[in-house]
């Protein structure tokens, strides 16, 4: 297993559950370095802002790898969406991803689509959403396909997203496009709302899991009082699961503290 950890070079609220805090992705990567993590998962809303050859040279210097380019921040705060009910910004979502994927492949990464797939009008059925993702997520990716580069995509609780909720509904829907360049993120924050059988799901998602956010109740950090991180662990460990297993919590009581205490809890119950 890989090690990462969420950041950003932004300064936001305490609330928002990215424990690694920095001035640029630089001093990201030196305190993710220090710590002894394996990589670090990306905040970007506009990579065009972003110069990823420069980026990968500066991360091969840390030696830490970029485990995803997330994209939510796209929707926070430009009200980007797969399933915006406005085909112009359904489009523009589309090529902002396409642009991510770039950035994505240029840092030998891959990227992640949570809460940019948007949300269900009240007057939608499950059926229309699904029809309009499905729309959207094959125009993306067609392009990941083309560049070769992952296109992840999370599952999401019923409380911040709509339809594809837990592991089996979100698994159900990628697999319908038959692609390798479509992967799956778990989440244990997601997975503590809508999978009563976690080892279970985390077995069901393995075909296609590269990603898996450690997080507990309230965007915590993990403290073995709310959920059982031990059972995904040893699913994950029995299976020789390789890929990333990642922290994302609120910077709590300090960004420095909470990526200390995140790594130190990955070791010692997913290794």
């Amino acid at each position: 297993m890989k090690f990462s950890v969420y950041a950003i070079d932004r300064d936001l609220p305490p609330s928002f559950p990215f424990p690694l805090r920095g001035s640029s992705y630089e001093q990201c990567a030196a305190i993710a370095k220090e710590l002894g993590y394996d990589g670090i998962e990306l905040q970007i809303q506009d990579p065009s802002f972003y110069n990823g050859r420069q980026l990968k040279s500066m991360f091969d210097y840390y030696g830490i790898q970029v485990s995803a380019v997330t994209t939510g921040l796209a929707y926070l705060f430009e009200g980007m969406s797969m399933t915006h009910p406005d085909k112009k910004i359904r489009a523009a979502t589309v090529e902002r991803l396409k642009r991510q994927l770039d950035l994505a492949k240029e840092l030998d990464s891959q990227i992640l689509v949570g809460f940019i797939r948007g949300r269900k009008q009240p007057d939608w059925t499950d059926e229309i959403f699904e029809e309009i993702l499905t729309e959207s997520v094959a125009q993306v990716l067609e392009y990941a396909e083309e560049i070769q580069t992952v296109f992840v995509m999370e599952q999401i609780n019923r409380n911040d997203g709509d339809v594809f909720c837990s592991t089996e509904r979100t698994m159900e829907f990628l697999e319908k496009f038959n692609s390798d360049w479509l992967k799956y993120n778990g989440d244990t924050y997601h997975m503590a709302t809508e999978d009563s059988d976690i080892p279970a799901a985390v077995r069901r998602s393995l075909s296609k899991l590269v990603l898996f956010h450690v997080s507990d109740v309230g965007r915590n950090l993990p403290d073995d009082k709310h959920f059982n991180f031990y059972e995904p662990a040893k699913v994950l460990k029995e299976v020789g699961y390789d890929q990333w297993v990642s922290i994302e919590c609120k910077p709590l009581p300090t960004s420095y503290e909470a990526c200390k205490q995140g790594i130190e809890y990955l070791r010692r119950v997913f290794l």
